[in-house]
């Protein structure tokens, strides 16, 4: 019994002694100033949350956060920096759902979210506006999805890209109202919402963030909101579960870190997104663009991330969404 209860305690120390200087670098962190990526252009919607909250965290933290965009590949080029950056907290990444997405759908990709990031916290939920050309006869949800089975395959959507998240979420949409759409893909959501506005698309499902400027413009007619509960933003549009009961489909972005980022340093920087995203002018800053803010734990936001992408990976099966 004495020597199990020694041998516990060599345990105990030992643990106590690797863990001793991820607490002092914890403590100290951050001394130098922080990265954040972004996988999508400025201006995007991950582009905007990683801007708004990086000015208060570099408040916060007195030190500089500093957003670098690497656009490219639904996000792949980010988010195969974060993977192989060092995971000392002071390279991290604003998530987008676009990345899960594409995680969920390409098999080639030298990264994998829940093996290579570490959750650090939920920031910002961005629900989807159903837009459509003004020339289309639809007022409402129900009349589109009765346009639609009456003449399946005649309607087209656009998106960002095969297996973007505007493909994906449409797919979704489609499959609960039993229509069939004609999938026309874009290399960006810009392009696609230009054309729904110009009359060769009939349909996008499209972030606030993109949609937003062609909805106040009148050159886009807005249908319905993916959220199970109407905006701020546009309080006067209707929700898409207001006509298929619980369909919710929202867009997202959130903070990671690489895997092995030591628990404190994690936990430090959760503590400070939080604070920054309880700031009135962030808030502001984000629900300008249509995002509602939402912070919580790395735990929260782990689970989070593994709930949608097996609810992503079982969409994109059913669908027979492959890359090109």
């Amino acid at each position: 019994m004495k020597i199990m209860v020694k041998a516990l305690a060599k345990i105990a120390v030992s643990m106590a002694v690797l863990a001793a200087p991820s607490i002092a670098a914890a403590a100290e962190y951050p001394t130098k100033p922080i990265r954040m990526l972004t996988g999508f252009i400025a201006g995007g919607g991950s582009d905007i949350a990683a801007r708004a909250v990086s000015i208060k965290l570099s408040e916060i933290f007195g030190q500089s956060v500093v957003v670098d965009n690497r656009p490219g590949a639904t996000g792949a080029i980010a988010g195969e920096m974060i993977a192989k950056a060092q995971p000392d907290g002071y390279t991290v990444m604003m998530l987008a759902v676009a990345q899960l997405v594409a995680n969920a759908i390409e098999e080639k990709l030298v990264y994998d979210v829940e093996r290579d990031f570490a959750g650090v916290s939920y920031v910002a939920r961005n629900p989807y506006l159903v837009a459509v050309q003004l020339g289309l006869p639809a007022r409402s949800v129900r009349e589109f999805i009765d346009l639609a089975k009456a003449q399946p395959g005649k309607y087209n959507y656009g998106s960002s890209g095969v297996g973007g998240s505007n493909h994906v979420v449409t797919e979704i949409f489609a499959s609960a109202a039993g229509i069939k759409l004609t999938h026309v893909p874009y290399k960006g959501p810009s392009a696609a919402m230009a054309d729904v506005a110009g009359g060769q698309l009939h349909l996008m499902i499209a972030s606030i963030t993109s949609a937003l400027p062609l909805v106040r413009a009148n050159r886009v007619r807005v249908l319905g909101i993916t959220s199970l509960t109407r905006s701020k933003v546009v309080p006067d549009v209707p929700t898409v579960a207001e006509t298929l009961p619980g369909l919710e489909l929202i867009g997202w972005y959130g903070v990671v870190a690489p895997k092995r980022t030591p628990a404190p340093v994690v936990a430090r920087l959760n503590r400070a997104i939080n604070d920054a995203l309880r700031a009135p002018d962030v808030h502001e800053r984000l629900m300008a663009d249509g995002s509602e803010t939402v912070g919580g734990t790395p735990a929260a936001f782990e689970q989070h991330m593994r709930g949608e992408l097996a609810r992503f990976r079982k969409v994109i099966r059913e669908a027979g969404i492959k890359m090109e």
